[in-house]
């Protein structure tokens, strides 16, 4: 680990992003077994049919500083699935690097039932201009429990071991606990209680309808802080692709864009 970062956190929360289809959902996704991006809850990987792979890029409050830029792939095996990603943040003065790699596996309970475990190791690795850099490695784990065939009860938990860049200065440490319900064919609803140990807990909900093939209409909302995202998506065969864009009610609009293909 580097020394000297700057006294301010040397650690931003956007490792906490990871697709467009999700930014468009308020990140209600952690029960959401077809979820993906670099941070998808682990256990959801454990249900991929197919090699996975997704690009993802996102710009804050529509400002080139706080552009974020990942990527990720899942692949499939008997045993269960295996991940890797890589991402980054920030800017000359100012940069995040994001690593990965997991491992999860469904566990079968009896013909309706089915228990998706996954772990992910993160490499993190922040550098301040005259200030120097650091890095560590975070764990984060997650869960899927599929109780009915259009009903799921996720958890997802982040840097589950502590890790820290500096001194006095964790990483992020968050817990979220949410349900997927499958309302109709064509309709999904989305419920999460989201909780970072450094700030209030939030809520989050967001609702996904497919009026007509190919086409996906998403729309979220979040608390603590109020924000409100919407979205739209495309699908055709194994290429999917999303854009988003949330408000916060006094930073303004994020843009994000994602691509994912099955192979």
């Amino acid at each position: 680990m580097g020394v000297g970062l700057s006294p301010a956190r040397p650690q931003s929360s956007y490792d906490l992003f990871g697709s467009a289809r999700a930014d468009a959902l308020g990140n209600s996704t952690t029960a959401l077994l077809s979820a993906s991006g670099v941070h998808a809850n682990p256990g959801s990987r454990a249900s991929t049919q197919a090699t996975e792979a997704v690009v993802y890029t996102r710009e804050g409050f529509g400002l080139s500083v706080l552009r974020y830029g990942a990527t990720h792939v899942t692949v499939p095996f008997q045993w269960g699935a295996l991940s890797t990603g890589g991402s980054t943040f920030g800017f000359e003065d100012y940069r995040e690097v994001h690593l990965s790699g997991g491992y999860a596996r469904s566990i079968q309970l009896g013909t309706t039932r089915s228990l998706h475990l996954g772990l992910t190791a993160r490499y993190h690795h922040t550098s301040i201009k005259g200030f120097g850099a650091a890095s560590t490695v975070a764990l984060n784990t997650g869960v899927v429990l599929t109780l009915l065939r259009s009903l799921q009860l996720g958890a997802h938990a982040t840097n589950v071991n502590a890790g820290t860049l500096a001194e006095e200065e964790p990483l992020p440490s968050t817990l979220a606990v949410g349900l997927s319900y499958q309302a109709l064919k064509n309709v999904h609803v989305l419920v999460d209680l989201f909780k970072d140990i450094r700030f209030p807990m939030s809520v989050r909900g967001g609702l996904e309808v497919y009026p007509v093939s190919p086409l996906v209409l998403r729309a979220g909302i979040t608390t603590a802080p109020t924000r409100f995202a919407g979205g739209v998506g495309i699908r055709l065969g194994p290429l999917r692709a999303d854009v988003a864009a949330e408000q916060h009610q006094e930073l303004g609009w994020s843009p994000s864009a994602s691509i994912r293909c099955r192979w």
